[in-house]
């Protein structure tokens, strides 16, 4: 096969590629992307992030990293044991990009 074929053969498998995945993704409703959330229940610690300017996050027991929306003021001491439940936001990334965006439903300090 020549070079120029083989070059035509590669461009059109891509495009095909590229076509099937138009469908992935989010699905829209109205212009906008429905959130996808997960229920999660999980025991952590409060950790203070230097990163934009600093921000309160949660290092939970199974290793993963949460970026709470709403983590009142009162939890916001680093170190401190929580056990919490919220909602996992499965579509975006956290706000300083260090750990999963969570929407905090329950929290209590474990002493």
């Amino acid at each position: 096969m020549s070079t120029r074929y083989k070059l035509g053969i590669a461009v059109l498998l891509g495009a095909i590629g590229l076509a099937s995945c138009y469908d992935i993704g989010p699905e829209k409703a109205s212009g906008q992307a429905k959130l996808a959330t997960i229920p999660v229940s999980i025991g952590g610690e409060v950790v203070f992030r230097e990163r934009d300017g600093g921000f309160f996050g949660i290092l939970a027991d199974n290793g993963r990293q949460y970026e709470p929306a709403n983590l009142d003021p009162a939890f916001h001491k680093e170190g401190l044991r929580l056990k919490l439940t919220g909602q996992l936001d499965t579509l975006h990334l956290g706000k300083h990009q260090w750990g999963n965006p969570i929407e905090l439903e329950f929290v209590k300090a474990q002493m």
